[in-house]
C-alpha cells in the first residue's frame, strides 16, 4: 500500500508533499545543500530539516519539522508575525544557524556564492524570510528551503531577513491580520528604526554604518539573479519574471534609495 501524501503549501517552484514524518519534492539535485544539511546535523543544529536521500520516485526526502509555516501568504500574514518578540527570536535563530555553518567544507560549489571570496564568513541561507520559517505556538523554531544557500558574509543574509521581516519594503503591516498599507514616514519610520536596532541587538552585532548599502546591494543582486537566469532560459525564473517579480524588486531598489535614511 502506498503511503498517504499530503500536499503542503509553499514550494514556489517545486511541488512539496508530506509523507509520514518526511517531506518530499521533485527538484534538481543540489549536492552542496545536501552536504550543508548533513553538516548542520553533525553540529547538532536542530532547526533545519535532515537530508534522507531520495525515494523510489526520485524525489528528495527531508525530515518534517513540526509546526507550521504561516508566512506562506507573505506579506498578507497575521499580526503576531510582525511582533518584536518574533523578530527577536528570528535574529537568534539566524545567528545560531550562521554559527553552525562555520567550518563547513564540501567539494561541491554553490551557484549562489557571494562574489568576494574574502567575505565568505558563513553559509548564507539567502532566503531567510518569514515564508521560510517554521513556527510553533507563534514562535520561530526552524528554517526551511535551503535551495539558495551559498557562502557569504553574515550581513548579506541579515540584509534580506531584515528587508522582509522589519519590513524595509514599500509596504508596512496594517492594523489587522493580513493587512498591508503603503509606507508612510510619519507612521512607520521610527518603528522601523527601532526594529532594525532590536534585530541587531538580538543577533549580537552593532548596526553597521553602511547597512543601507548592504540592503540595497542585496535587492539589486536579486534583480540580477532574476534577470540573468531568465535570460539563460531557466523556466522557473522565466515564470517569476513574467509574474512581475523583477519589475517589483527594481521598484523596491528605488524605494530603498529614497527612504532608507528615514530609519537611520
Amino acid at each position: 500500500m502506498s503511503e498517504h501524501e499530503e500536499m503542503l503549501n509553499g514550494g514556489n517552484i517545486n511541488q512539496v508533499v508530506k509523507v509520514g514524518g518526511t517531506v518530499r519534492r521533485k527538484a534538481e539535485p543540489n549536492p552542496y545543500v545536501y552536504d550543508l544539511l548533513k553538516h548542520l546535523e553533525s553540529k547538532g543544529f536542530a532547526h533545519s530539516p535532515r537530508y534522507l536521500g531520495q525515494d523510489d520516485q526520485g524525489r528528495e526526502m527531508l525530515t518534517y519539522l513540526e509546526g507550521d509555516v504561516p508566512g506562506n501568504n507573505y506579506p498578507e500574514i497575521d499580526q503576531y508575525m510582525w511582533s518584536d518578540s518574533v523578530l527577536t527570536e528570528l535574529a537568534k535563530l539566524l545567528r545560531s544557524y550562521h554559527d553552525a555553518t562555520e567550518g563547513f567544507a564540501t567539494t561541491h560549489e554553490s551557484v549562489n556564492r557571494y562574489s568576494d571570496e574574502s567575505r565568505h564568513e558563513v553559509v548564507c541561507h539567502n532566503d531567510a524570510a518569514l515564508y521560510n520559517i517554521v513556527f510553533d505556538h507563534q514562535r520561530p523554531v526552524g528554517i526551511i528551503d535551503f535551495d539558495m544557500a551559498g557562502p557569504g558574509p553574515r550581513l548579506w543574509d541579515i540584509a534580506y531577513t531584515l528587508y522582509t521581516s522589519v519590513p524595509l519594503t514599500a509596504f508596512s503591516p496594517g492594523e489587522v491580520d493580513r493587512e498591508v498599507v503603503p509606507y508612510a514616514r510619519e507612521n512607520h519610520a521610527s518603528w522601523r528604526k527601532n526594529r532594525i536596532e532590536l534585530f541587531f541587538q538580538s543577533y549580537g552585532m552593532e548596526v553597521p554604518g553602511d547597512f543601507k548599502n548592504w540592503v540595497i546591494s542585496r535587492i539589486q543582486a536579486m534583480c540580477s539573479t532574476l534577470s540573468d537566469r531568465a535570460a539563460a532560459g531557466d523556466p522557473a525564473f522565466l515564470k517569476l519574471v513574467e509574474e512581475g517579480h523583477l519589475a517589483h524588486y527594481e521598484k523596491e531598489v528605488r524605494f530603498l534609495e529614497e527612504h532608507f535614511e528615514d530609519w537611520t
